[in-house]
């Protein structure tokens, strides 16, 4: 019996080779790439493939000066891959394949289970004021350096990425012990910090529209369902999920950039010097309201 290799790749329109797309690629300029691209044109780290659930894969622009393109279309924020799909970087051209594994199969739900997590969501702040007056090419820049950041953050504080969204991303740690709290704090701080690097190089684009570049994150702890579904990647499913995003979406409501929840805070005494309490919220489709702090600071931490 002949086995189908099933495995996204990306072909080469110039000279057909094949590139075999791990769970996240990279193009770039550095030899040390997924897919290295010899071009001056071409951005150390240019742009992004990353697998998600359902075996989905997404497309992102890192921030590059001179833009990617899928389709001939200007990528401003992410972009879902389909079969056929034409990715062009400068002179280079590939395009996406991804062999049909049946609807049924892709559909199992294999090795769920439910498991406490760190959940984080950060969200860029008045994306859609953003997108009305910032030209594509120039927004396109922007979000692709703040996916850059995230990338790098969450790694480096020993997250997982789950999906980039847009202008948000969700991110998560397997170990909630006041440890990993650090980790994740350090981590929020960072991630709002990048913001205001981003404000910074692009100093001249966002004071002509007279527009401030920043994120909100909230960081919660909760059970959820995780593990493969179909033959995609981990992900993870559930009410905690669903409440951290609403939390984040009280950041400009309540004037903190960086919120957290009681149940992140519960049996972190120590912890405690870090925040200062907000009181009790009601969250958008929840019934029992929500103990939210404030981040104040955040742990000094060796980055991995």
């Amino acid at each position: 019996m002949i086995e189908t290799d099933l495995r996204a790749r990306l072909v080469n329109v110039a000279d057909g080779s094949e590139v075999i797309l791990p769970e996240t690629a990279i193009f770039g300029r550095k030899s040390d790439s997924t897919i290295p691209l010899p071009d001056n044109r071409v951005s150390r780290r240019h742009s992004m493939i990353r697998r998600q659930e359902d075996d989905e894969y997404w497309f992102y622009d890192l921030g590059s000066f001179n833009g990617s393109y899928v389709n001939n279309e200007r990528v401003t924020t992410t972009r879902q891959l389909e079969p056929g799909d034409v990715i062009r970087i400068c002179d280079f051209e590939y395009r996406f394949e991804l062999p049909q594994a049946g609807a049924a199969n892709r559909n199992d739900i294999q090795d769920m289970q439910v498991v406490p997590m760190i959940i984080l969501v950060s969200d860029i702040k008045g994306f859609t004021r953003l997108s009305e007056l910032i030209p594509p090419d120039e927004l396109a820049q922007a979000i692709g350096s703040w996916y850059s950041y995230c990338d790098q953050v969450l790694t480096e504080h020993g997250a997982a990425i789950d999906k980039f969204i847009g202008d948000a991303v969700l991110a998560y740690w397997t170990d909630v012990s006041p440890n990993a709290r650090q980790w994740a704090l350090s981590a929020a701080k960072y991630l709002r910090d990048s913001c205001d690097l981003i404000q910074e190089e692009m100093k001249w684009t966002f004071e002509r529209y007279d527009v401030t570049f920043s994120s909100g994150v909230a960081l919660h702890m909760g059970e959820v369902s995780w593990g493969r579904l179909g033959q995609g990647g981990l992900t993870m499913l559930g009410d905690a999920v669903n409440t951290t995003f609403r939390i984040q979406a009280l950041t400009r409501q309540l004037g903190s950039d960086v919120l957290v929840t009681s149940d992140f805070m519960k049996g972190w005494k120590e912890g405690m010097k870090h925040v200062r309490p907000l009181g009790t919220h009601s969250l958008k489709g929840k019934h029992i309201p929500v103990d939210i702090y404030a981040v104040e600071s955040a742990p000094e931490l060796f980055l991995r």
